[in-house]
């Protein structure tokens, strides 16, 4: 059999780098997700069998180490989201830090929920609230809070923060912002 040689077109190089860094971009997206299905398929395919994965407790101790693993929160540390965070926004969450070294625990990790775009009823189940309600505070103080800072970084943090009412900012704070 003739092996046959692939040729690039000549003139595709931009496109064949573009391909290529999209295929890289859906890795990475898609990462987090396939860590949760290849739990769910190992619970529930490969290991239905098995008496210790008939026990809901076992498994939901499993999915909420995986959880942590991902996402952080509250008493676990950072998680792979705070990392990609720190890596793709130039160590926001380390600004963040420095800049309120008293922010609470639960909003911090919040804050971070809430930039990878969870809305208040999942922040308020990770962080550990008891209602959305109060996941919608924790934006609201926040707010509050990175309004008061001295920090040249305050306007970042508070663009980052997802559906930030303009119309409640002063005209001088939403042209920053909004700039």
């Amino acid at each position: 059999m003739k092996r046959i040689k692939a040729k690039r077109p000549l003139g595709s190089a931009t496109l064949l780098k573009l391909r290529n860094k999209q295929r890289v971009l859906i890795r990475e997206e898609i990462f987090l997700l396939s860590c949760f299905m290849e739990e769910w398929y190992w619970q529930n395919q490969a290991m239905k069998e098995n008496e210790q994965y008939k026990d809901p407790e076992f498994r939901m101790k499993r999915w909420t180490k995986i959880r942590h693993q991902i996402l952080g929160g509250p008493g676990h540390g950072h998680g792979y989201l705070q990392e990609l965070i720190n890596e793709r926004m130039d160590n926001l969450l380390v600004r963040l830090k420095n800049d309120i070294p008293y922010i609470p625990e639960k909003e911090y990790y919040a804050y971070t929920y809430f930039i990878a775009g969870f809305d208040n009823r999942m922040v308020a189940y990770l962080v550990g609230l008891p209602s959305d309600k109060m996941a919608s505070s924790v934006k609201s103080r926040l707010k509050d809070e990175f309004l008061r800072l001295n920090s040249p970084f305050k306007f970042e943090y508070l663009e980052i923060l997802p559906y930030l009412p303009a119309r409640q900012l002063p005209n001088w704070q939403r042209n920053a912002i909004f700039a």
